[in-house]
């Protein structure tokens, strides 16, 4: 335990979501896979490195399960071997809460990414013109574009949900005829050929990142569906870049709702939260897994070596039982928890799991549980008897539906992987069901 005066402020600015921006991810990055054969990024790369041609993936992880960490240590991985490799986050150019967005419109902020991500890479002159100026010369487009507002530190030209005149043309365009797919793939050649003028590589990498956050305002879910259908499952091949490896994050749940839809892709991954339990067998309660526990802890010391000063391993290691190994809703048990501290004005570091800080932090954590209705509990009843086998319970998509994509959304069902995915409640959720 380190002798340095406590500061708490600092320890809970530590765990938001942006407190390790800009900082090489391998000096945070802890590994939850067992080996090699697990880990989702070891299987990407190998993917990636076999494949003899362009392809697209999917990749799914819940919110808050270190999914954009997990993509930041590929594209970092891939850059250590010489492969130019973009990332870009769709909510930069998309409304994700939007229930009905097109196949045009993800295509397109999937390439207004990568020429901002280009452009950053290579200088702004790099590029001849962007896929927005493509776009408006081949539509001979009068809109005028409003820059991309309230997004600093992040370089985006512009949003199709800041021009909504310029993408309801850019639909109407491309449902008209095939030339809007013709100019993308037009587009993305001399990219691409580019690039590997730049590199001398071959092989390209993409990852359109956030699109999992893809949520409708409660009952629109089935336009939501009928949007999720329409970006990956109806015409998967017009996301195939090409000469280009492109990789899609998707909602956790697509996977329930539209079963099998990994055959229409090269391959599909998934990233589990960190294993904190056993798999329980059917009826039993769960039971800790000591290891999945210690990982996160090493989560939490990599972002903060003197956080023993402030809260007790007792308490990380509680924190992460019932946050269910789900790495975002840890860090709000502990900014909760060191917020109520420093409010009580108790002697650090917390030391008992019973204390009245660290009950109020769980009761903070867990106050807007009671928008959960008598649907939602049964679904989550469940997932807690049967290891979450969702699929075999869905008989109604219009009424199953709304209750897992709720659910999923708020990490209220989360997955886990021992040789196949299987899905729990985190224990946190275990007073209200």
């Amino acid at each position: 335990m380190s002798t340095q005066q406590p500061n708490p402020k600092a320890f809970y600015n530590a765990f938001s979501d942006n407190a390790m921006k800009d900082v090489d991810v391998h000096k945070y990055y802890v590994n939850r896979a067992a080996d090699n054969a697990h880990d989702c990024v070891a299987n990407m790369i190998q993917a990636i490195d076999w494949a003899d041609q362009a392809g697209s993936y999917l990749f799914s992880g819940l919110r808050g399960a270190g999914k954009t960490t997990e993509l930041q240590r590929l594209i970092s991985d891939l850059h250590a071997q010489n492969i130019p490799a973009f990332y870009s986050s769709a909510d930069n150019y998309l409304g994700l809460n939007e229930p009905d967005i097109s196949q045009t419109e993800l295509i397109f902020a999937a390439l207004a990414g990568l020429c901002d991500a280009v452009k950053k890479q290579y200088g702004t002159d790099f590029l001849t013109e962007t896929i927005w100026q493509r776009a408006q010369k081949v539509m001979n487009s009068n809109v005028e574009l409003k820059p991309k507002l309230g997004m600093s530190g992040v370089e985006v030209e512009f949003s199709l949900q800041e021009n909504s005149s310029f993408k309801d043309e850019l639909v109407r365009f491309s449902q008209s005829n095939n030339q809007f797919f013709q100019e993308v793939n037009g587009f993305v050649n001399e990219v691409v050929q580019k690039i590997r003028n730049e590199t001398g590589q071959e092989k390209i990498v993409l990852v359109v990142d956030s699109l999992e956050r893809l949520s409708a305002p409660p009952g629109q879910e089935r336009t939501l569906y009928n949007s999720l259908k329409d970006l990956f499952f109806n015409a998967p091949e017009r996301l195939v870049l090409p000469d280009m490896v492109v990789i899609y994050t998707v909602p956790p749940y697509l996977h329930a709702v539209l079963p099998n839809i990994h055959q229409y892709y090269a391959e599909s991954f998934s990233l589990p939260n960190f294993k904190v339990m056993q798999k329980p067998a059917n009826g039993e309660d769960r039971e800790r897994d000591q290891e999945g526990i210690q990982g996160m802890v090493e989560v939490v010391n990599k972002r903060f070596p003197e956080w023993q000063n402030y809260l007790s391993q007792a308490i990380i290691e509680h924190f992460a039982w019932l946050s269910g190994g789900n790495v975002r809703r840890m860090f709000r048990l502990i900014r909760h928890a060191a917020l109520k501290a420093s409010l009580n004005r108790v002697e650090l570091p917390v030391v008992k799991v019973s204390s009245a800080s660290i009950e109020q932090a769980i009761a903070e954590e867990t106050k807007d549980f009671q928008w959960l209705n008598a649907e939602d509990r049964i679904w989550l009843n469940r997932c807690r008897e049967d290891n979450g086998k969702l699929a075999e319970h869905i008989q109604n998509l219009e009424q199953d539906l709304p209750p897992i994509i709720r659910l999923f959304d708020h990490s209220l069902v989360l997955d886990y992987q021992n040789g196949s995915l299987w899905y729990q409640v985190p224990p946190i959720i275990d007073g209200h069901v």
